[in-house]
C-alpha cells in the first residue's frame, strides 16, 4: 500500500530566494563591484605614476652622468658646462631628435638642467655675501617632467662637481648672486634669472634658498656693467611687471656682487561681476561698457596703488595681478561709504561683485 506524500512545505530551506532577497543580493554585489573597480583603477593609476617616476629618475641620473663626464674632459670643460646655463633636453636618446623631449615607452619626458657656481664655500648662500673661494664648485640640478603629471612633483637630481685645481676655473670670471623672494617674503626656488651686459647674457635658476649665482666675464680694470632680470611665465613683481630688471652695476674680475633682490610671485586674477546696488542682480554689457573700474592695491610700487581699468563686459577678468589685498569700485570716484576689500593669493582667481552707483531719485 503506497504511503501518502507529505504536503509541500513553502518554508523549506531549499525553497529558493524571494524577490526581495534577490534584489538585496544584487545591490550588495553591485556595491562591492564598484568598490573593487575603484581600487583596481586607483592601483593602475598609481602604477602608471610609479612607472613614470622610475623612468624620469633614470633620465635624471643619465643626464647627471653625462654632464659629469663632459665636465672632466678637459681644462676648459668646466667653464663650458657652466656657461651653458639652463638647457632643456641637451642629450637625446639614440634615434631621437636632438632638443626634443625624450620618449620612453610612449611617454615624452622633458629634461631640464640648471647649473650654478657655489662660490663662497662652507655651504653658505652667495646671496648672503662673502669672499669668492679659490676653487668654486659647480652645482648641477636636473629636473624631469612629463605630460599630465597632475599634482605629482617633478623628479629632480643634483650633484656638486669640483674642477681640478689646474683647470683655472676663475680666470676672468666674476659672479653675480641674485635673491628672489615670494610675496610672503619666503625664498622662491626655481625662478629663472639672467644677467647681461652689452656683450654677454648668462642665466641660472634660484636654489632652495631663493638664490641664483650667475658666472660672468667682465673686462679687466673697472669691470663691466651688468643688468639682472627675472622672467618666468605667469609671474609678476609688485609693479605687475612680468619680466622686471634691475641694474647690478659694475662687476670686476674675481669679485662677487650680491646686491640685487627681486620680489616675484605667481600672478593672480580677479573676476569682476557688475551688479545692481540694491538687488545684487547682474548688469548687462550695455549697462557698463564705456566706463572704467578702479582697483586699489594695499601693496604697490609707485606713487599710488590705484589704477583704472576699462570695462570690457558685465563680467570681466583682470589678470596679471600682484598677490595682495585689493579694493574695487565702479568709476573713478570712491563711494562715500567705502568699498569692500578682497585678499588675492598667488596664482588664484577670486570673484568680486562690484555694485554700480545707486541712482538718486
Amino acid at each position: 500500500m503506497p504511503h501518502p506524500q507529505p504536503a509541500s512545505d513553502p518554508q523549506r530551506v531549499d525553497a529558493g530566494f524571494s524577490l526581495i532577497e534577490l534584489v538585496v543580493a544584487m545591490v550588495i554585489l553591485g556595491t562591492m563591484s564598484l568598490a573593487i573597480i575603484g581600487v583596481v583603477l586607483q592601483s593602475q593609476a598609481q602604477s602608471v605614476v610609479n612607472r613614470n617616476r622610475v623612468a624620469a629618475a633614470n633620465l635624471a641620473a643619465r643626464e647627471i652622468d653625462i654632464v659629469r663626464d663632459e665636465f672632466a674632459r678637459s681644462a676648459t670643460a668646466p667653464m663650458t658646462v657652466a656657461n651653458a646655463g639652463t638647457v632643456v633636453n641637451p642629450h637625446n636618446l639614440p634615434g631621437q631628435t636632438a632638443g626634443s623631449p625624450l620618449v620612453v615607452d610612449g611617454v615624452s619626458y622633458t629634461v631640464r638642467r640648471d647649473v650654478a657656481w657655489s662660490v663662497v664655500g662652507n655651504g653658505q648662500s652667495a646671496c648672503n655675501g662673502g669672499s669668492v673661494v679659490t676653487y668654486p664648485t659647480l652645482r648641477v640640478t636636473v629636473s624631469v617632467t612629463w605630460p599630465r603629471m597632475g599634482s605629482v612633483k617633478a623628479v629632480t637630481s643634483s650633484t656638486q662637481l669640483a674642477p681640478r685645481k689646474d683647470d683655472g676655473v676663475q680666470g676672468n670670471a666674476a659672479f653675480v648672486a641674485v635673491r628672489v623672494s615670494t610675496a610672503a617674503g619666503t625664498p622662491n626656488p626655481g625662478r629663472s634669472v639672467s644677467v647681461s651686459s652689452g656683450s654677454e647674457t648668462r642665466s641660472a635658476v634660484t636654489d632652495a634658498s631663493g638664490c641664483a649665482v650667475v658666472q660672468v666675464n667682465p673686462a679687466a680694470g673697472t669691470g663691466t656693467e651688468y643688468t639682472a632680470r627675472v622672467v618666468d611665465p605667469g609671474y609678476v613683481d609688485v609693479s605687475r611687471t612680468t619680466s622686471p630688471a634691475k641694474t647690478v652695476g659694475f662687476v670686476q674680475r674675481g669679485r662677487l656682487n650680491n646686491g640685487v633682490q627681486f620680489t616675484y610671485d605667481q600672478a593672480a586674477t580677479m573676476k569682476l561681476r557688475f551688479v545692481d546696488p540694491v538687488t545684487g542682480a547682474p548688469k548687462t554689457d550695455a549697462d557698463v561698457l564705456g566706463n572704467v573700474v578702479t582697483l586699489v592695491a594695499s601693496e604697490f610700487a609707485g606713487s599710488s596703488g590705484a589704477w583704472n581699468v576699462p570695462i570690457t563686459a558685465a563680467t570681466m577678468d583682470v589678470t596679471g595681478l600682484w598677490p595682495t589685498t585689493y579694493g574695487v569700485y565702479f568709476g573713478t570716484t570712491a563711494p562715500g561709504g567705502g568699498y569692500p576689500t578682497t585678499a588675492v593669493q598667488p596664482g588664484s582667481t577670486v570673484t568680486v561683485d562690484v555694485p554700480l552707483p545707486a541712482v538718486t531719485p
